[in-house]
């Protein structure tokens, strides 16, 4: 029967009294149950008259095993008046302080399993990070040796090329003038040439200005363009009339006029594609050029002036020598890519005089052509 309580301390001990007492009557129930279950078997063996060697064997066994329930049972069975208060609520205690530390181990445990799927987590996102990163550099160690196995296969072929290359005689030796650049001889005429396109263009700069004032004195005269002499020339009138004939042209260029600063009436030459003078007509002593032009200038009267643009360099060093085993002087101007070569006519000048300089400037050193 359960006891009243006394206190709250109490109250714990006493529920835990009375469960005990409860366990104590069941296993004393469970022993009386054992006990009877063993006088049965007792009795069953000595009420068989005929005993049968195996099932007597059987009968021990079940016997003994009976006595070790009995045993069990009696070991731990214990008197209500024999339960120490105290020594249960130590016993008490200590299973809550175990109950506590398996509580702490499972949240730690479960924190530590926590821990280590963030760090699984982790772990796979940096395994398919570096999978992504060994596809890439597969990819690019696959592009880098087909790169390889080309560049192989190319030096391969140039070596084998080379191997049934001649090997070139040393060419000859090149002479070499340390440049003086000067002003051209007094009374030496200047013989212009273009070196583009790694070919060389004579420039009959004076056969065109002679047709460009007759041109240009023609216009005026058709327009009555010089009445007033005070106006001048209309430029505009003139220009329009002037830049719209028809090109002039010889073997080498194409000649285009047109007006500078509205005043000066000139001529633009551009080159005809593939008609200058190659390095095997300028060596050919029977070629047109050789025939025609060069050997028509007199070495004491006219000097080589070159303008030679970026692509045509070596063609200039070909046409240089040639002039220079004949004793002619000449000197160069190097010039951008896209230039063209440009002179006046002469002759005409448009607009209203200018005003003249009563002190006119003193004439300047002559410029330095040969070179």
């Amino acid at each position: 029967m359960r006891r009243p309580a006394e206190d709250d301390d109490d109250g714990g001990l006493d529920s835990l009294l009375d469960t005990m007492t409860n366990v104590v009557g069941i296993l004393v129930l469970v022993l009386i149950v054992t006990q009877m279950s063993v006088t049965e078997v007792v009795t069953r063996i000595r009420s068989e008259t005929v005993v049968d060697a195996e099932k007597l064997e059987q009968a021990k066994k079940e016997l003994a095993e009976k006595e070790d329930e009995k045993n069990e049972l009696e070991r731990i069975l214990v008197a209500p008046q024999d339960i120490d208060a105290d020594k249960q609520k130590e016993e008490l205690q200590k299973l809550k302080d175990l109950l506590a530390r398996q509580k702490k181990a499972r949240e730690d445990a479960k924190k530590e399993q926590e821990q280590y799927a963030l760090k699984i987590e982790q772990q796979q996102k940096a395994a398919e990070e570096a999978k992504k990163k060994i596809a890439e550099t597969t990819g690019k160690r696959e592009e880098l040796t087909q790169l390889i196995s080309t560049s192989l296969e190319r030096k391969a072929q140039i070596e084998a090329m080379l191997d049934k290359t001649p090997i070139r005689a040393r060419p000859a030796d090149i002479k070499v003038s340390i440049p003086n650049p000067r002003p051209a001889p007094p009374g030496a005429k200047q013989a212009s040439f273009l070196c583009s396109g790694n070919a060389v263009y004579p420039i009959n700069a004076e056969a065109f200005r002679e047709r460009a004032v007759k041109i240009a004195k023609a216009i005026v005269a058709r327009g009555n363009m010089d009445r007033d002499p005070k106006v001048g020339i209309d430029p505009e009138k003139f220009t329009a009339i002037f830049a719209g004939e028809k090109k002039d042209q010889d073997a080498f260029f194409d000649v285009e006029y047109y007006v500078q600063s509205n005043r000066y009436p000139r001529m633009r030459f551009h080159p005809k594609e593939k008609r200058g003078a190659v390095a095997t007509a300028l060596l050919n002593k029977r070629s047109v050029i050789r025939r025609d032009y060069l050997s028509n200038l007199d070495v004491t009267k006219y000097y080589a002036r070159f303008y030679v643009l970026p692509d045509s360099f070596d063609i200039y060093l070909t046409a240089r020598g040639i002039f220079q085993d004949a004793g002619m002087l000449a000197g160069w101007d190097p010039q951008p890519q896209d230039w063209l070569y440009t002179t006046h006519v002469g002759g005409v000048e448009l607009g209203p005089p200018l005003p003249k300089n009563p002190n006119p400037p003193p004439p300047g050193k002559p410029q330095s052509v040969i070179d």
